[in-house]
Formats: structure tokens, C-alpha cells, sequence
């Protein structure tokens, strides 16, 4: 199961760093999608919607980068923050899904709840 632990750290790391760059394309492609149109209402809305979707993804991904981080180091709260945040990755269709399903998976197991007592 430490194997199964190193790849959900690693994984989540990479996901939620590929995270943190759709934030900020989400972001920038939003203000400047929504400024294009001159038309006042399009540029609020189109903002604050991007704005709120930007922030939505970007949180997921960081406290998935710093649960990554934790759980690598065998923290014991890092396993509980990553089921959360695999559970918001489920209904990202296809690779969020597999890999918070995977990741609920190796959370959850005994091994791996006996080898977070050790470490704590």
C-alpha cells in the first residue's frame, strides 16, 4: 500500500498542478473573452462567472497540491483533506473521476490507515 500512497501523492500533484493552470486560462481567458464583446453587461457577467469558476478550480487545486505534498510526508491530516478533494474530483470526467475513485480507494483502505497510526 506504500506504493499505492506514493502514486496518489504523486498524481494529485501533477492533477492539481495541471489545476492551477486551467484556473489561471479560465481566468484570463474569461476577462479578456468578456472585455472583446463591449458590450457592458457581457464583460460583468462574463467576469464574475469566470471569476467564481477560476477560484473553484483553483482552491481544488491547491489544497490538493499541499495535501500531495503532506500525504508524501505522511501526514495525517494530508488524508483527509485529499478525500475531500478526491471527492470534488469525481465529477471530472474522465481522469478526475479515475483518479479520485483511485485515490478514495487507497485513502480508505485498512493498510493504509494502519501505516498513517504508525507515522503519528
Amino acid at each position: 500500500m506504500r506504493t499505492h500512497l506514493k502514486v496518489v501523492g504523486l498524481v494529485n500533484l501533477l492533477y492539481s498542478a495541471l489545476g492551477m493552470l486551467a484556473a489561471l486560462g479560465v481566468l484570463f481567458g474569461s476577462l479578456f473573452g468578456a472585455l472583446s464583446t463591449l458590450n457592458p453587461i457581457a464583460i460583468i457577467v462574463g467576469t464574475v462567472t469566470g471569476v467564481i469558476a477560476a477560484v473553484l478550480v483553483g482552491v481544488v487545486s491547491l489544497f490538493g497540491l499541499i495535501a500531495g505534498f503532506a500525504l508524501l510526508n505522511h501526514r495525517n491530516w494530508a488524508r483527509y483533506v485529499m478525500l475531500v478533494v478526491s471527492a470534488f474530483r469525481l465529477f471530472k470526467w474522465p481522469w478526475g473521476a479515475a483518479f479520485g475513485a483511485y485515490s478514495i480507494w487507497v485513502l480508505t483502505h485498512e493498510e493504509t490507515r494502519r501505516e498513517f497510526a504508525l507515522h503519528s
